[in-house]
């Protein structure tokens, strides 16, 4: 017969097994703590903000040119991330200024770009270890976007709208989450680990598994007590087996001395 579970029979597993959730709780929060407070590295990100216009024609800007300044900002992500003439000259720049030992590929792996949606704003940010390497980046790469774009792309202009700041704060890794993370995995596997041990605990907990899954009758149900209720029942019985111990000897005593009369 199959054996079916209840909710009941699960609240009672998760009542029995307390212990061991709230081990393995603890215990991801801890191993999580420690990855993220001292394993992780914690990085920092500085980012600038640009407008780029092209040249409109006499009549002035219209909606086509708004929409084709739009249309261009994949082009301008690709020439700020990809292009080797921006990076080699913010390389440079960063070389000259800061000491800066990587090459291009390095500054290229900090940079990325990004746009809010129908908007000719755009922002470049710079990651690293390093606070202050990260905003050097951002600003570099921007003075050396501004300067090659307006050489190869032929915009009209390129407004910087605010400069890269010393990012105080780290951006990865989000401690916060990652507790959180650790705390939902630790309580998961916790109720997991209680659910397998208890699927691997063989023992009868109750007459229901000899009744529905064994399906034998049940001839008597022996009661479970505790220390202390059994303590209670044995004492008076003590008292009363030692009361009668003493009754016996007494009157195997006086009817010795009857007899030696």
């Amino acid at each position: 017969m199959e054996e079916t579970i209840s909710l009941q029979d699960i609240f009672e597993i998760l009542k029995k097994r307390w212990m061991l959730i709230l081990a393995t709780f603890f215990i991801a929060i801890g191993l999580t703590s420690i990855v993220t407070f001292f394993v992780m590295t914690p990085k920092y990100q500085a980012s600038t903000q640009l407008t780029v216009t092209l040249p409109t024609n006499e009549a002035g800007a219209n909606v086509n040119d708004v929409n084709f300044n739009l249309q261009m900002m994949n082009t301008y992500k690709d020439f700020i991330t990809q292009a080797q003439i921006v990076a080699e000259d913010a390389r440079g720049r960063l070389e000259a200024e800061t000491g800066f030992e990587g090459d291009f590929h390095d500054v290229q792996g900090m940079i990325e770009v990004a746009q809010n949606p129908n908007s000719q704003m755009f922002s470049i940010k710079a990651t690293s270890t390093d606070p202050q390497e990260a905003m050097q980046v951002a600003n570099a790469v921007t003075s050396a976007f501004k300067e090659k774009a307006q050489e190869t792309l032929s915009v009209d202009k390129i407004s910087v709208l605010s400069d890269a700041t010393l990012p105080e704060n780290p951006v990865s890794p989000n401690r916060k989450l990652n507790l959180l993370i650790g705390a939902v995995l630790g309580l998961m596997i916790g109720v997991g680990l209680a659910f397998l041990n208890e699927m691997l605990d063989k023992t009868v907990k109750d007459d229901r598994f000899i009744k529905d899954t064994l399906g034998l009758p049940i001839l008597g149900v022996v009661p479970q007590m505790s220390a202390k209720e059994l303590s209670a029942k044995l004492v008076p019985a003590q008292i009363e087996s030692s009361t009668v111990t003493e009754k016996r000897v007494s009157e195997g005593t006086t009817r010795r001395s009857r007899s030696r009369v």
